[in-house]
């Protein structure tokens, strides 16, 4: 108790040049965690979204991976009904969809434009995609909308699309010949994924089957599981039950014999979870959080001058006291003690100011969030939300307050140990 009167008359004896400190602890601190806060909210919405679009985990046919650039429909799974029956009947999936992704042109009143069209399960894909949710005109597709679709937003505004109207794609069939189709538009969807609103057609499962002849096929299932983070053992639980008792077929590169027609349907899986599908996006989060780091460093290295500048000011001002101390039988790890108490405690209040002021920024952002406009998904050319929140975290501010009173103490070690260093005597010729 002693020695914190001490340390706190040692704080108060220059208020200018302490409180000078406790800012400049304070922005440090509010810096922090209100930047901590955003990058967390930040991550978890970017995760989230990734997963959102992604699932779990996906399968495929033994190929099509390598060539998913391409959209190939000549590599599908087969036998689609009893494979979806088996999966859905896995330990551990909550949910799964199959989808047939293939290019081609969208035409509407004489103008077109290149894009991706998606045969899907509208009920399933809807759970598993937050689907329903994405829809800005008109209605969701359902299973009874034959020859029905959903089209991206910016698509629609390119095209001049509205629901009702009839827009016709173009594309080829699984085996190579050209098709074109009419769909009726049922409405009009934002997911922030440029995939589909740049381009995109939903249709119907079974629509997607007839047009591109995948009959009870598809070129990917999307499989959800009980915990994102558990979807490696996901990938590894399905590739045993779907694979087991088979002997995959070898992909060959080459033409078919004359005369024959190559089935675009192949025997096996192939299983990728979101996490190896996105690899690239989380290694631009890892960069982002490295550079992010330096920038803490600084702020933190500015902080610890300061507060050592003020200490060593200190010391040189209470030589003689100092001296005094000693003479009278002060121990060194007694007057390192002092000084450190005083770094503490300005740690200490500085820490409180800045933790509390950076909390109430974060939950501000944690509410209302940072809009960057529907044009920041677009040129990142990544799914992801247009508004940012952040994620104010108890363990967080724990932890930056912790760290807070700790950069402290060790700013003031220098001028603590040469302060319990210093000769009785020589300190005593200080006036």
């Amino acid at each position: 108790m002693n020695n914190l009167k001490l340390a706190l008359r040692g704080v108060m004896r220059n208020k200018r040049r302490s409180l000078i400190t406790i800012l400049a602890i304070a922005i440090a601190m509010m810096a922090i965690v209100v930047m901590n806060s955003f990058m967390d909210g930040n991550e978890k919405q970017f995760k989230d979204k990734v997963v959102e679009t992604s699932g779990h985990v996906q399968l495929y046919a033994p190929g099509y991976y390598d060539e998913r650039r391409t959209l190939p429909t000549d590599i599908a799974i087969g036998n689609l009904s009893e494979t979806m029956e088996t999966i859905r009947g896995t330990e551990g999936v909550t949910d799964a969809a199959a989808q047939i992704t293939f290019s081609g042109l969208a035409t509407f009143g004489g103008d077109e434009i290149s894009g991706a069209f998606m045969g899907i399960e509208p009920e399933a894909a809807g759970r598993i995609h937050d689907l329903t949710d994405a829809v800005t005109e008109g209605r969701y597709l359902t299973g009874e909308d034959a020859s029905g679709c959903l089209v991206g937003y910016r698509m629609a505004e390119h095209l001049s699309l509205v629901p009702g109207d009839l827009l016709t794609i173009v594309t080829r069939t699984s085996y190579g010949a050209i098709t074109a189709v009419d769909l009726t538009i049922v409405g009009i969807v934002a997911t922030n994924n440029p995939m589909i609103d740049e381009g995109g057609v939903l249709l119907r499962l079974e629509d997607a089957q007839r047009h591109v002849e995948l009959e009870n096929a598809a070129t990917m299932i999307v499989v959800n599981g009980e915990d994102p983070q558990k979807s490696r053992e996901l990938k590894e639980s399905l590739l045993a039950t779907l694979n087991a008792g088979r002997t995959p077929v070898p992909v060959e590169s080459g033409e078919a014999p004359e005369g024959t027609v190559e089935s675009p349907t192949r025997e096996g899986f192939e299983a990728y979870t979101w996490e190896e599908l996105s690899y690239s996006l989380l290694d631009m989060i890892e960069i982002r959080e490295q550079s992010l780091n330096i920038i803490r460093a600084i702020m933190i290295i500015l902080a610890m001058a300061m507060i050592a500048n003020t200490m060593l000011t200190n010391v040189f001002e209470r030589m003689r006291e100092i001296g005094m101390l000693m003479a009278m039988g002060a121990k060194g790890r007694q007057i390192m003690g002092l000084f450190l108490g005083e770094a503490a405690v300005l740690g200490f209040f500085g820490s409180l100011v800045g933790v509390t002021i950076g909390t109430v920024f974060g939950l501000v952002l944690q509410n209302v969030g940072l809009d960057f406009g529907d044009e920041m998904g677009t040129l990142m050319n990544i799914p992801m939300d247009t508004v940012f929140y952040a994620l104010v975290e108890p363990i967080m501010i724990v932890r930056a307050f912790a760290l807070g009173i700790l950069v402290s103490v060790i700013a003031g070690l220098y001028p603590a140990v040469k302060a319990a260093r210093m000769q009785p005597t020589k300190a005593l010729r200080f006036i």
